[in-house]
């Protein structure tokens, strides 16, 4: 298994719903924006996998302070870098991990800054 599978499963559980291999993938489909399974990141939720997630799995909000545009670019970066699961609306990114919500709040919620310095690439670059 990997963090994809476990975290549907555990989500799944806490809603007593069935965790039988075909409805974890059905699940999956559902409930991650990306449903590949990846050794790394992947784990961007849908609106309906945060709305079950959000009762059982802690998240630190982090506001995104000026308006971005976002582009593919930007959703695959944070796709690759953020390793817990998470959710992005137009004002707010949400991350299970508490390390991960200081280092975007350390870049005052600009998630593009954010992505172009973990991947060493300039602002601009996006």
């Amino acid at each position: 298994m990997n963090l994809k599978t476990d975290f549907t499963k555990y989500i799944a559980e806490q809603h007593k719903l069935p965790v039988d291999e075909k409805s974890i993938k059905k699940y999956i489909s559902v409930w991650w924006a990306n449903p590949r399974q990846k050794d790394k990141g992947g784990l961007e939720l849908t609106g309906d996998g945060f709305a079950r997630a959000s009762g059982h799995i802690t998240f630190y909000k982090v506001d995104i302070i000026e308006p971005i545009e976002f582009t593919n670019q930007v959703i695959l970066w944070l796709d690759n870098l953020i390793d817990c699961p998470w959710y992005l609306t137009k004002k707010s990114i949400f991350v299970s991990n508490e390390k991960m919500a200081i280092q975007l709040v350390l870049f005052s919620g600009d998630i593009i800054r954010f992505s172009a310095a973990k991947v060493g690439k300039p602002k601009e670059a996006n």
